[in-house]
């Protein structure tokens, strides 16, 4: 007897929106990541002075206190990356103008390269050799700024080919018109897209170099630091809250960087 195909026997659920549902992820994101920073600036609240440096008395309120160097670090890293990304991106595009666009895409080229590179071992090794936090912030950015380029002059390159600015000029609207009516107004958002990238990359390259020992000082405190004591130690008490920490706020950065573009790609 023949076989056929039986139909389902109940419709499949309606499936989420991938814009919408990002957005959700990344607003989850920023929920997270904002209840973090919270709860980090209230630590001290949260016990005495020798509990925020003994890992025995308070890991709680200790791993707590080590996000606000955590924190505080990624978001100026992740600035300095984001800024260096997005100039990186707008210097390619100008130079394409100016010269070329064989110029355009050997840089853009570059940024692809070196955005495949292990850069976030140069964080160790600057934190060993430099020593100082400033410098240590830009290598980090440095360590994002390439993958930043990357999709940042993406996004840029398929704002120019959008319909809206191919009616712009077809309605015989000069230039100067085009650039500052139609494409600065929506420059904002897929470069916003682009710079949120570096933050869970500076994140996690600074926690790595802590975890080894050569990132940020004790006396800022990090995440990575901890999570890398209380391992030498054998100590599970003191491990368990600085590692679940981290690994929440780097999802939470992932989650807000994946939502930014999502919201991008749906307008």
């Amino acid at each position: 007897m023949a076989e056929f195909d039986q139909p389902p026997l109940s419709h499949p659920e309606p499936q989420q929106e991938p814009g919408r549902a990002g957005f959700a992820r990344g607003l989850s994101g920023a929920a997270v990541l904002a209840a973090l920073a919270l709860a980090a600036a209230a630590a001290p609240l949260m016990a005495d002075g020798s509990a925020l440096h003994r890992l025995d008395a308070d890991p709680v309120a200790a791993a707590l206190l080590d996000g606000r160097g955590s924190l505080s670090f990624a978001l100026l890293a992740a600035v300095l990356g984001g800024a260096l990304g997005i100039g990186w991106a707008l210097l390619a595009g100008l130079v394409g103008t100016l010269v070329g666009k064989g110029a355009e895409r050997r840089i853009v080229a570059a940024a692809h390269r070196m955005a495949g590179w292990p850069l976030a071992l140069l964080v160790p090794l600057a934190g060993g050799l430099l020593g100082q936090v400033w410098l240590l912030a830009l290598v980090t950015a440095l360590s994002a700024a390439p993958a930043v380029a990357a999709l940042a002059h993406a996004e840029l390159s398929a704002l120019m080919r959008a319909e809206f600015l191919t009616a712009a000029r077809a309605a015989a609207l000069t230039e100067g018109e085009v650039i500052r009516r139609h494409l600065v107004p929506n420059l904002m958002r897929p470069l916003l897209a682009a710079g949120t990238l570096a933050l869970p990359r500076v994140l996690a390259a600074e926690s790595f170099a802590s975890l080894l020992g050569l990132g940020l000082p004790p006396t800022l405190g990090s995440w990575g630091a901890s999570v890398g004591l209380a391992a030498r130690l054998g100590d599970p008490v003191a491990f368990a809250p600085p590692a679940l920490l981290l690994a929440l706020a780097l999802w939470a950065a992932c989650a807000i960087a994946d939502g930014v573009a999502a919201g991008v790609r749906k307008s």
